[in-house]
């Protein structure tokens, strides 16, 4: 009977899929934008940094973070919008909302974000007087008309490569959806997707590329190579903050990004649910959080400096911004909050920071604004007026008619939720953000002191602990441990390589989703494998 299920799912799930084949397209037409003959067109770089929230990259009183002086030296030429919000908690409506101008996704009804969620809202359009650039790991765009350079799209693949590629999206629909458990588990997660299933598995790692902002810069140097008196426009949606948050500071994958981590580990430190069971733990996922981020601003800083040696930054319009934001949770999933507060603070808040052309001196909007306000921001630069098929929220030099809306989803159904000056609470202590010892960054509630020392007393090499090393290019190493559910007492121990204390072993304990407490974690300064020891407290 599962084979029986599994051959009409792949029949229905081809239907559509097929059609996207044979269209040989993702963006649906759309009316013709007119374009004021007497404005002259600006540069627009839109940059959209995937599950970024504002507190990371934000302090409280609207300045970038010092750990990102990139973003920190943007700021100072740019306008800082210090209460964004998304329009949803799922990339594939949030990105295209954002593009198409939408702040309230949910009354749109899923019909209409259906038809929003297959196209790339305003670039179509402004392909008429711009070439435009397209670098992310999830949309395309592909105009008729060489004055295009859609870097990274499904143009450069054969229409053999297309059909293998609807193959295994079929395959991914049907045996997610016809197989019961535990053969379901081997195919991804429908959730936030339409197509490229296995891009990563059921997220954005694996094979998605996320130190991609050289083929932006490709793009942009292509296009201006070919057309260098056409303005152009490039989207750089970067999923190099969106988890698995898998480098270090200098941007070295630790271990493979793929989900789940390791087997019943939805991320590290995390349960199978992605939920964390202790605060050490989620000290360790806030730092590699943080790390991802500290290596999108590396990569923002080359775009600028591409910008400025081509002597185009100044009379560039850039967006920074993200599509929605993530928490660390103990409840929920990461991209809901385990409270309200969380919610807005750290899911549906994100960074928003737009330089105009020819913008010298930094401003600042405490208004409440909406990412679906930035369409008509950058229409109204490029001299553009969208066709009658396209309705776009106020630029944001203005309110809202009323309070934004962010709407969660699942299972596609999108709940909305209006906003009411809910407190926002940061969750980032500077140890977080910038570790104590920079040498053992991951180092999480021990003693400092401790570390590059000799093992102290009240501690004991505890027997029978597996300790799993995952590999990475970086010199940060980390550790899967196992133990017996009566070793080690407490949520934390030592790692030691030799008779050296090297870092902090931290362990889960019993959660409602069912882990059980015999893992723990660690990534500690890279060493002999063999000479790692897992130290307990005697008391």
């Amino acid at each position: 009977m599962g084979l029986v299920l599994f051959v009409f799912a792949s029949v229905a799930a081809a239907i559509p899929l097929v059609s996207n084949v044979l269209s040989d397209a993702q963006t649906p037409p759309s009316e013709p934008f007119a374009f004021d003959a007497a404005t002259s067109r600006p540069n627009i770089v839109w940059v959209i940094s995937d599950e970024l929230q504002y507190p990371l990259a934000f302090t409280k009183d609207g300045q970038a973070r010092p750990e990102l002086p990139n973003l920190a030296a943007l700021q100072k030429q740019s306008t800082t919008y210090t209460r964004a919000y998304s329009a949803a908690n799922y990339t594939d409506y949030a990105v295209p909302s954002q593009l198409t101008g939408i702040s309230d996704a949910a009354s749109q009804g899923n019909d209409r974000m259906e038809k929003v969620r297959a196209g790339l809202g305003i670039i179509p359009g402004l392909s008429n007087e711009y070439s435009v650039v397209t670098e992310s790991p999830i949309y395309h765009f592909e105009c008729n008309d060489a004055n295009c350079a859609s870097v990274g799209s499904d143009a450069s693949q054969s229409v053999f490569s297309r059909y293998l590629g609807f193959a295994a999206d079929t395959a991914a629909i049907a045996g997610k959806t016809a197989l019961a458990e535990p053969f379901s588990n081997l195919f991804p997660s429908l959730d936030g997707k339409w197509k490229d299933f296995w891009s990563g598995g059921d997220e954005f790692g694996n094979d998605a590329d996320a130190d991609s902002v050289s083929k932006a810069i490709s793009g942009i140097q292509q296009a201006r190579s070919a057309y260098p008196d056409a303005p152009v426009f490039a989207l750089w949606h970067t999923i190099r903050t969106h988890a698995p948050w898998a480098v270090d500071r200098q941007g070295l994958p630790i271990y493979p990004a793929r989900l789940p981590v390791v087997e019943g580990a939805h991320m590290v430190g995390s349960d199978k649910a992605g939920k964390y069971s202790t605060p050490q733990l989620q000290s360790l996922e806030r730092r590699l959080y943080a790390a991802s981020a500290i290596d999108f601003d590396r990569q923002l800083g080359e775009l600028v400096a591409e910008l400025k040696a081509e002597g185009t930054f100044d009379d560039t319009m850039i967006v920074v911004t993200a599509d929605h934001g993530a928490t660390i949770p103990i409840t929920q999933d990461r991209r809901y909050g385990d409270t309200l507060s969380e919610r807005w603070s750290q899911v549906a808040h994100v960074p928003l920071m737009i330089k105009g052309p020819g913008q010298q001196t930094p401003e600042v909007v405490t208004a409440v604004r909406s990412t679906g306000q930035i369409a008509q921001t950058v229409m109204e630069s490029a001299g553009a007026t969208p066709g009658s098929d396209l309705t776009l929220s106020p630029d944001l030099s203005q309110d809202l008619a009323s309070p934004p809306v962010f709407s969660t989803v699942a299972g596609g159904v999108m709940t909305p939720w209006v906003y009411s000056g809910v407190k926002e609470v940061d969750p980032w202590t500077a140890d977080d953000l910038t570790p104590v010892n920079p040498d053992y960054p991951f180092a999480i509630g021990i003693d400092p002191s401790l570390l590059g020392a000799a093992a102290p007393s009240g501690y004991a090499a505890a027997p029978d602990i597996t300790i799993a090393p995952l590999p990475g290019e970086s010199d940060q190493q980390l550790l899967v441990l196992t133990r017996d559910p009566a070793t080690c007492t407490g949520d934390v121990g030592l790692v030691t390589s030799g008779d050296t204390v090297i870092g902090s072993a931290l362990w889960e304990r019993t959660t409602a989703s069912g882990s059980v407490d015999t893992r723990g974690w660690a990534i500690v300064p890279k060493s002999d494998p063999t000479t790692y020891r897992v130290l307990c407290p005697t008391s």
